[in-house]
């Protein structure tokens, strides 16, 4: 194809709202972050923390790649984790746990609400979603779970938690400093989705004093304004 013609197809695409890019050939820039941490686990069985489990959607993906991996689930809604165990309480590769993970451990208020994906101890600022129950859910910490379930290396923290997420990973400080966390793999917020939610800037700054760095952004979400909204983010430890 000659430089003119090239350069034609691409303003025309670009016109249209489409962009065309270099395929990274390197597995660990893969656009699917599970495939993206293939390339560095070194292991068919990995251990997977999923934190933040809704109805499953990530667990069948973490499944998906790594059908021998053991999960260990974490699901603080107590209607989410009843369709939980009717969906997967067959796998036994699988352990799922009611309670919520946090920076220590205690009781606290969670709120349920109308899209039960928006669902945390933090209330929305803005959005149709409205809470509808709020009770208390047990919480625990990522480093007293392992300590008290002997489990010594995670390959892959992953944390959907809509807002709490650097509770979630100051939990699991023992367990970083120790360099025993492979993979993170966090949502994080660049607007105002919920009050006193996770900054970026705090997550990034924790992660990195912790010897992680960014591999990649997923799901990257504007808003209206055209401002960066959300964004999924897998971070490696290469000390692991």
């Amino acid at each position: 194809m000659n430089k003119s013609l090239k350069k034609y197809l691409k303003e025309l695409l670009f016109s249209m709202g489409y962009k065309i890019s270099k395929i990274n050939n390197i597995q660990l820039q893969n656009s699917n972050p599970f495939l993206a941490c293939k390339a560095k686990i070194k292991t068919n069985k990995p251990v997977v923390f999923d934190i933040g489990m809704n109805h499953g959607q990530t667990l069948n993906k973490i499944l998906e790649i790594f059908p021998e991996s053991f999960v260990y689930g974490f699901e603080a809604s107590k209607y989410c984790f009843k369709d939980l165990i009717l969906s997967y309480s067959d796998k036994k590769n699988v352990v799922m746990n009611n309670t919520a993970m946090g920076d220590i451990e205690g009781i606290l208020k969670f709120n349920e609400y109308s899209w039960d994906a928006m669902n945390s101890f933090l209330e929305r600022s803005y959005g149709k979603a409205h809470i509808i129950e709020t009770y208390d859910v047990n919480v625990t910490t990522v480093d007293d779970y392992c300590f008290k379930n002997q489990i010594a290396k995670i390959n892959l923290l992953k944390s959907d938690t809509e807002g709490f997420e650097l509770k979630v990973l100051k939990g699991a400080k023992k367990m970083m400093i120790e360099n025993k966390i492979q993979f993170v793999l966090i949502e994080l917020f660049f607007d105002l989705n919920f009050f006193e939610q996770s900054s970026v800037g705090e997550i990034f700054s924790y992660l990195e004093n912790n010897d992680f760095s960014l591999v990649k952004f997923y799901d990257f979400s504007l808003t209206g304004d055209g401002l960066a909204s959300k964004s999924d983010a897998l971070f490696i430890n290469n000390k692991f």
